[in-house]
């Protein structure tokens, strides 16, 4: 028994070593995309304080780092930040996502192994050290994902989680509709009545123009035309198809992946729904950027955790070391990949045998 734990303890010292060279030297070398986004939030924030609008009322698509485009209530988050000062908060805000990174993996309800392996491949990728140093809050929502993922069993939380997501970046909303279509209705009010306290917080202070957040996305466009897009409807316009092609093309995506989130939510176990229902957040979305893919840890980790080893591929294929080789196309195929392979391992969706009229069992719809 000694033994074993020695081996452990020195596997995840490796894990560990290996993970922090990898975010050091991601941060040493992001050059002027240290970050990056933080700086909207930043920008928000202060403008915020000085009594600005939050919204630039000129703003249009660009690849700079100074447009905000998240709901109001997301100031709330950087404000103890940008009271710090640039630097420190930059440097603090990284620090929570990598400290956010670090506890998703930690409370996955997986087995220890598979922990490890999720902290080890996703702390390599290349969805999380540019997420990080461009100081974007994926690894904060995968925190949220991952705690909403443990708290399945747990209605109120569960629904709270999705609320504060939600209140982050609006993404997280689609949970709310897999939760009414498995008629969790604890889960719902408790979802509603955090984004109602989180509004409430926001509005006494000031931040309640959303409004503006409205006209901002509307005026920003839905992002098709962005090379670095990697939604269905992007690189379908990327490969040729004009904006009116392509934004069908979107439209019939999200149409199915919906839907596909109705079918989980239905004829699915609990937590086949959940993953698929946090996967199809990100591609129901017209605006999908590759580290989005950071994500996918949890249905891999879903997968794993079932002994579907095949489901590395999806981060290693995605780790830094291998970017220079890896076509773009390597994320919405593994985005896909992922909202699909629950159906594939869960078949409890497929009609019974002993029920022609190919309703699940009620035994097959809990937990």
């Amino acid at each position: 028994m000694r033994a074993q734990g020695v081996m452990a303890g020195l596997v995840a010292a490796i894990v560990l070593l290996v993970a922090g060279a990898y975010v050091a030297f991601g941060l040493m070398t992001a050059g002027w995309t240290l970050g990056c986004d933080y700086v909207s939030y930043h920008g928000a924030a202060t403008r915020f304080l000085a009594g600005q609008p939050i919204y630039d009322p000129f703003a249009a698509w660009n690849t700079e780092c100074r447009l905000y485009q998240y709901p109001p209530t997301g100031i709330l988050l950087a404000l103890p930040f940008t009271l710090l000062g640039y630097d420190v908060g930059m440097w603090a805000w990284i620090g929570m996502n990598i400290a956010a990174f670090v506890l998703a993996a930690a409370i996955m309800p997986v087995g220890r192994s598979v922990r490890w392996a999720v902290l080890l491949l996703g702390a390599v990728s290349w969805p999380f050290i540019f997420g990080v140093r461009i100081g974007q809050v994926t690894p904060l929502m995968l925190l949220l994902f991952a705690a909403g993922w443990r708290a399945l069993d747990r209605p109120r939380v569960l629904g709270a989680l999705v609320g504060i997501g939600t209140m982050l970046k609006l993404q997280p909303a689609l949970l709310f509709g897999w939760l009414v279509l498995r008629r969790e209705w604890r889960a719902v009010v408790a979802g509603l009545i955090t984004i109602a306290v989180i509004a409430s917080v926001a509005a006494a202070i000031g931040l309640s123009d959303w409004v503006a957040f409205a006209n901002h996305v509307r005026k920003i466009g839905n992002g098709l035309s962005q090379p670095t897009n990697a939604a269905i409807g992007a690189i379908v316009h990327g490969r040729g198809a004009s904006l009116g092609v392509a934004a069908a093309v979107q439209v019939a995506n999200t149409l199915a992946v919906l839907g596909l989130v109705a079918l989980a939510a239905l004829r699915c176990r609990r937590e086949t729904g959940y993953v698929v229902a946090v996967v199809a957040s990100q591609l129901a979305s017209p605006i999908v950027w590759d580290h989005y893919a950071l994500l996918l840890l949890i249905p891999v980790a879903w997968l794993l955790e079932r002994r579907q080893w095949w489901a590395v591929a999806v981060p290693i294929a995605h780790a830094w070391v291998l970017f220079p080789f890896m076509p773009f196309l390597a994320y919405p195929i593994a985005m896909y990949a992922m909202l699909l392979a629950p159906f594939a391992v869960d078949r409890t969706w497929l009609p019974s045998r002993g029920d022609r009229r190919g309703h699940a069992t009620q035994s097959q719809l809990a937990g």
